[in-house]
Formats: C-alpha cells, sequence, structure tokens
C-alpha cells in the first residue's frame, strides 16, 4: 500500500499526507534510537514504537512550538532552548535526554489508547493498564538531563528556623569586696534571731581548722545584713560578740577601726570598750563605756551581765568603791553567776582581799582578770592557762608585759583551740626567742636541746628560731624535724606543720636530705601550699635510692585537697589502691577515704569499695540531732552560704572531721561542694585524711 502510494501520485492528497507523516515518524524514531546510548531513559527508547503515540507527540511539538513563540515576545519569557538541545545533541558531543515540552498551563495530558494498540505493543517491564482505565501520560519536559552524574557541589546550609535550646544553669553570687572570698548576699534565707540560735549551739572557735577559716571569714566578712535585722547596729554586735568568743580580738580592732564616725551605739560601745580594756588600752575602754548610758534599755540581757562588769571596772580603775559596789550588787540581779571578777569588785567595796577561789568547771574570762589585775591578785600562771577563756589567751600572749613563758604558754594554749594562727604563733616564737641574750647562744641551745631535754614551749621557740636562721640544708631540715617532734609530743602537731612549711622554702633539694621530702610533703599539705607540696613529691619520686619510693600516695592526697590541681582528677589513685590492698591502710582510714573520694564526686576504684566493704562501717562519732542533715541539704541546694556553713559546723560537731561519723563528714563535705565552697569541702577531707595517711617514717 505504501509502495503503490509512492508509485501513485494521483491518489488524495489526504492519503498521501497520513503515508508521508508514517514515514517521518518511523525514520525519526530509528535515528533517535540509533543515537541514543544505553540507558539514557529515552522515552521512544522504552517503548515499542506506535503511529498514535507519535501523532499525539507531534501534536505536543506544534503546540510547544506555538507557546514558545509567544513568549518570545513577553520581555518576562524565558530563553528558548537551542535547536542542538531540543534535538538531543548538546555542545561538546555529551549526549542528553531529548523530551518534548509542553505547555505547562494546560497540564498533564490524559490519553486514552486504542485496545489494540495497548496490547499490541507492551513495552518491556511495564504492566498494562486494564482498558477501563485512562494512562496518565507524564507531560513531556525540556529539562536536559546529562547521561553521566556531574560531581555534586557542596552547599552551605540554610540557617536553622528552629531556636536553640534553653541553657539553664546557677548564676554565680556576687562576691563581697573584702576577701574573704564569700558572696554579698552571704545571710540569705537567715534572720538575725535564728541565727543567734545557730551561734549559740556552735563551740566557738571551731576545732577543726577548716572550719575555722570558714567560720572567722564567716563573721569577719562586711556583707549585707540578714533579713529583718532590726538595723545594721545589731547584726554588727553580733559579729563582733561572735570575735570576741572566737578570740580574734585583732580582727575586732580592725573592724572597729573602719566603723563609721559619730557617736556608737550602746551595744558597739560595748564591743569596743570590751576590746580596748582587754588589749590593756584602759582609758579608751572606759571612755566607750562611758556611751552605755542606760544598759538595761539598750543591752540585750544575755550580754548585760558583761556590760555591767565592764562599767564596774572602770568603777574600780578610778577607785570609786561605792559605784564598784553598787555595779555588783546590780550584775546579781541580771543573773550573773558568781564569779571572780564579781567577787573582786565586791572586795574593792569593803576593802577587803579578794578571794581567787573558782567554781568547778568555771572558766576565767577576760573581764574578770582584768578586775584581778587592779587588786594584784591574779591567778598563778600554771592555774590561769587552764582557766582561761579563748580570748584571754588570745590577750595574754599579746601582753607584752606578761613574762616569756606565760605568753607562750597562752599562745600555744590559743593555738590548739584555733583561737590564733600558725603565723600569729610563729611570730609569738621569733619574738620569745629574740629576748635571749645572743643569737649564738640560742642557736647553741636550740642545738645541745635537739638531741634531748623537756618539751617546753622555750625550746620550741628555740628550735623555730635556730630553723629560720640555719642556711645548711642538712643542719635546717634536723632542727625543723626536731620541732615537730615536739610539737606532736603536746598536741601542737598541725599548728607546727603550717609552721615548718615556711621554714621549707628555702631549703635545696639536694640528695643528701631526700629523707626530709615526706616531711615537707605533710608541711605544705597542712599549710595549703600544694604547689610545694607536689614539687616535694616529684623530688621524691626522682630519687633511686628505694627509700622515697612509697611517697607517689601523697600525690592523692594532694589532688584531693587542691581545688586547682593541674594533673588529672583521679590518676594517682591507682597508687592508694595498691597500698590498701597490701594493707597499708587500716579499715577506719578505709572508710574515710571512700566516704572522701566519693562526697568530691570522685570515680571511687571498685577494689577500693570492695576492700572498704569487706570491713564494718564504724559506728563512732559525732551526729547531729534529728533534723540537722535535711536542713543542711536544704541549704546547699538553695545555695544559702551563711545556712550552710552554721549547718556544717553543727553537723560535724565539736571536734570536727576527726571526731565525725562517716555520715555526717559525707553530707558536710557535699553540702559545702554543692553550695558552691568547693575549696572548704577539699580542705575538710583533707582534714578528715591528713592524721592516719601512710608514713614511710612510721612504718
Amino acid at each position: 500500500m505504501i509502495a503503490k502510494q509512492m508509485r501513485n501520485p494521483s491518489l488524495p492528497s489526504r492519503h498521501g499526507n497520513v503515508i508521508r507523516a508514517l514515514i517521518s515518524g518511523s525514520m525519526r524514531a530509528l535515528l533517535l534510537t540509533a543515537a541514543a546510548p544505553v540507558g539514557t531513559g529515552i522515552a521512544f527508547a522504552q517503548d515499542s514504537w506506535s503511529p498514535f503515540n507519535q501523532l499525539e507527540t507531534n501534536r505536543w511539538e506544534r503546540r510547544s512550538t506555538r507557546d514558545n513563540r509567544g513568549q518570545e515576545s513577553s520581555p518576562q519569557a524565558p530563553a528558548a532552548e537551542p535547536a542542538g538541545q531540543q534535538s538531543g545533541q548538546a555542545a561538546g558531543g555529551q549526549a542528553y535526554a531529548p523530551t518534548p515540552q509542553p505547555n505547562t498551563s494546560n497540564g498533564p495530558q490524559t490519553y486514552y489508547p486504542p485496545s489494540n494498540q495497548a496490547s499490541r505493543n507492551p513495552s518491556y517491564g511495564s504492566e498494562t493498564p486494564p482498558r477501563s482505565q485512562p494512562v496518565d501520560r507524564a507531560p513531556p519536559t525540556a529539562e536536559l538531563r546529562p547521561a553521566a552524574t556531574a560531581p555534586a557541589v557542596p552547599q552551605p546550609e540554610p540557617p536553622s528556623l528552629v531556636p536553640g535550646t534553653i541553657q539553664r544553669g546557677e548564676l554565680s553570687p556576687i562576691m563581697s569586696t573584702d576577701g574573704s572570698a564569700l558572696p554579698y548576699e552571704l545571710w540569705r534565707g537567715l534572720d538575725l534571731p535564728t541565727i543567734e540560735k545557730l551561734m549559740v549551739s556552735l563551740t566557738i572557735p571551731p576545732r577543726s581548722p577548716a572550719l575555722h577559716d570558714l567560720w572567722r571569714r564567716l563573721i569577719v566578712a562586711d556583707v549585707q545584713a540578714p533579713q529583718n535585722s532590726g538595723g545594721s547596729a545589731h547584726f554588727e554586735a553580733l559579729r563582733l560578740e561572735a570575735m570576741y568568743r572566737s578570740g580574734l580580738l585583732a580582727d575586732i580592732r580592725e573592724a572597729l577601726a573602719h566603723r563609721r564616725p559619730g557617736e556608737p551605739a550602746p551595744m558597739i560601745a560595748l564591743m569596743l570598750a570590751r576590746s580596748d580594756i582587754a588589749m590593756g588600752r584602759r582609758e579608751p575602754g572606759c571612755e566607750a563605756a562611758r556611751q552605755m548610758s542606760n544598759i538595761k534599755a539598750d543591752i540585750p540581757q544575755s550580754l548585760r551581765g558583761e556590760a555591767i562588769l565592764v562599767a564596774g571596772y572602770c568603777a574600780a580603775a578610778r577607785g570609786d568603791k561605792a559605784a564598784a559596789g553598787l555595779l555588783a550588787e546590780l550584775a546579781r540581779e541580771e543573773g550573773l553567776k558568781t564569779s571572780p571578777g564579781l567577787a573582786a569588785l565586791d572586795a574593792v567595796a569593803l576593802g577587803v582581799k579578794t578571794d581567787l577561789s573558782l567554781p568547778q568547771g568555771q572558766q576565767l574570762s577576760l573581764i574578770d582578770y582584768r578586775i584581778l589585775e587592779l587588786g594584784g591578785a591574779t591567778p598563778p600562771p600554771a592555774d590561769l592557762i587552764k582557766v582561761s577563756t579563748p580570748p584571754l589567751l588570745v590577750a595574754i600572749a599579746d601582753d607584752a608585759a606578761a613574762t616569756n613563758e606565760l605568753r607562750l604558754q597562752a599562745g600555744e594554749a590559743a593555738a590548739k583551740i584555733n583561737a590564733i594562727d600558725a603565723k600569729a604563733l610563729a611570730q609569738l616564737y621569733r619574738t620569745a626567742n629574740g629576748k635571749l641574750a645572743a643569737a649564738n647562744t640560742a642557736v647553741q641551745s636550740a642545738a645541745t636541746t635537739a638531741a634531748g631535754g623537756g618539751d617546753t614551749a622555750q625550746r620550741r621557740a628555740m628550735l623555730y628560731a635556730s630553723a629560720e636562721s640555719e642556711r645548711t640544708p642538712f643542719k635546717k631540715v634536723r632542727l625543723i624535724r626536731g620541732f615537730l617532734d615536739s610539737c606532736k609530743h603536746t598536741g601542737l602537731y598541725m599548728p607546727g606543720l603550717a609552721i615548718a612549711a615556711g621554714l621549707t622554702d628555702g631549703i635545696g633539694l639536694v640528695p643528701e636530705i631526700g629523707w626530709f621530702a615526706e616531711t615537707a610533703i605533710e608541711a605544705n599539705l597542712a599549710a595549703g601550699n600544694y604547689e610545694r607540696a607536689r614539687m616535694w613529691t616529684k623530688f621524691a619520686g626522682s630519687l633511686d635510692n628505694g627509700r622515697n619510693g612509697g611517697l607517689e600516695h601523697w600525690m592523692a592526697l594532694i589532688d584531693i585537697a587542691d581545688p586547682d590541681f593541674p594533673e588529672g582528677r583521679g590518676q594517682s589513685l591507682a597508687t592508694v589502691e595498691r597500698l590498701a590492698l597490701s594493707g597499708r591502710f587500716n579499715s577506719d582510714l578505709l572508710h574515710r577515704l571512700a566516704t572522701v573520694l566519693d562526697a568530691l564526686e570522685y570515680n571511687v576504684p571498685i577494689p577500693l569499695w570492695e576492700a572498704a566493704s569487706r570491713t564494718p562501717q564504724p559506728a563512732a562519732g559525732h551526729l547531729p540531732e534529728t533534723g540537722v542533715l535535711p536542713q543542711l541539704q536544704d541549704a546547699s541546694k538553695k545555695r544559702e552560704f551563711g545556712r550552710t556553713v552554721l549547718l556544717a559546723m553543727q553537723t560535724l560537731g565539736p571536734d570536727g572531721a576527726d571526731g565525725a561519723h562517716m555520715i555526717a563528714l559525707s553530707d558536710s563535705i557535699r553540702a559545702l561542694k554543692r553550695a558552691g565552697l568547693e575549696k572548704d569541702a577539699r580542705h575538710l577531707g583533707l582534714e578528715a585524711l591528713l592524721s592516719a595517711w601512710p608514713r614511710t617514717i612510721s612504718n
């Protein structure tokens, strides 16, 4: 038929056009199929050719051509595709899949093929739709896709529109500018009656060096007064009273020196008068006492007896016997117990000798002592030190008119209860030794008594002065060791260690003094010189003499104590673990070590836990009253610093970390650390372990 039509041009032109269209479509499909590579995704290569499909495609091409011509006439229309790309060819010989682009405004076209064509030429891998369903042919597209995938170019990620997570945390408190390293809102959560109630229940000054340092900073800090304090004068008087009971007379003088000018309040006048009289300044003290015009109205009942004794002292000092007797009667009416000072006022009024007898267990106050001085009836030195209160011990140690022996005895007794610190005791040793005939005599006497002799305060002063002046390392360390041995025999080992730390600063690290390394580590730990303690530990480790091979465990104790430990936390616990498994730690120390490490949030080695669990937990030690531990936890969570400190002192008890129960020790360390006082928490942990830590000298 086709050949016949071609030979006979007389057939109707309509049939000729159809035949020519069929031939042209067939030839185009064959050319495109031959030119396209395998897998190019050409639509005609996937389906068998059908003249009806080709006719429909021709209609799409003619429609697209008209649409493109219309778009070219519009200024917003994009440029037409190149002819080469439309025919399936690209520049550079790259083959693309040509797909005719219809008018997208008309949407996809739905085509219903004849039944005979749908079943005659099915596509490979395709399913023939049922006759009742239309075939949705995707609209042709003019997008040219390369046969080979080009490498993707990394594009910057668009900014996320999702808001970031909210970070929550505790804000750092506003710190006080007085050098106490405590926050300005120190007494947040406490009122004045609660503070007074807590202070009355405490043993003051604290016997724990760590708690005493924290307690002193607490009451000396010049911070905002607590809520409902009724004025700053009442709160300031409370602080000064706490300082007085703690023996902090120098801090009282400094606080009063910075007070606002003008006439002081009656409570402040009492504190000022008592401080001046305590330090031997009678005239300024009595001048301040005159500001207490109405003791009953202006002074709280708990301090009225003390205020009356101060006024009675001034009356006796000026020789007013009638006023002295009247004030003694007034003191008894206020409930003041019988005391040597009260008896001395009666004796002054009657002109008789003072009775010095003290009831059993009663102590001699500072004002009592000054009243007895007026009549020349002070107790003998041996008895005076035993019955003196902390402020009286400090006053005697600072009294230049007292004898060297009495001053040294009072100073050492005050150091045992933390009424004075190691620096003050060292200065007292230095001053007392300076009154000897000559420095050479002192050095010779110290060297003579180093090998034996009585452990007296005078001997310790001589040993300290000799070690301070010695320049030869070998002689110096022997004098230091002799001084510490003497301190240990009299209950002054911890203050002695803090004093000895200053003596080790100028010692050269030579192998001849390797045996002294452990003493130097211990002394610098007690004094808080953690950097020098690490230096001595590394020096001991550098000696290859077999003697100092076991000092690595001291680095674990330095790690516990130092809040700024530069090395990795807990790395030195492996040495402690080996010592514990070898039996160098007794059961009590093992439980204390595990308690301290756990409270400070260390990863306690499993062997340490297992070794501690094999022995029963010690049940001895101080436990507070019911309800104190929950209050301590609540105060630390709320970061109520003053309340946390006072409750921690109440939890540990009068003997500090050494005499506290394991539960009390753990809760106190956790509370201080949680409240932001990590330095003090670590100091407390050191105190709980230092006295029983294994030593090569003792082992």
